[in-house]
């Protein structure tokens, strides 16, 4: 990425992919099943989000075509294990 992009897609990336870790930690903590679920679903969204962040960098020219096809297919993965997490509630 480059420098002047720091505090641009940059930071939202990492705000959001911080926030899918958040949420799961957050949940497990939780007092029931359901309430894990409602966290687990909004890490799910942080998931979506980081999706979006990094199709946008690939789109404005920030990331390479191979670096967006592995952190993709990486968010892609933790989207898939939250989904099984899920079904197990």
């Amino acid at each position: 990425m480059p420098k002047e992009e720091i505090f641009g897609v940059t930071m939202q990336m990492r705000r959001t992919s911080t926030a899918i870790a958040a949420r799961i930690a957050d949940g497990s903590g939780r007092d029931s099943d359901a309430e894990f679920a409602v966290e687990l679903r909004r890490g799910l969204a942080a998931c979506h989000e980081v999706e979006y962040f990094i199709l946008l960098a690939k789109d404005l020219g920030y990331l390479k075509p191979e670096m967006h096809d592995i952190l993709s297919a990486e968010t892609v993965e933790v989207r898939k294990m939250i989904y099984g997490l899920l079904r197990k509630l």
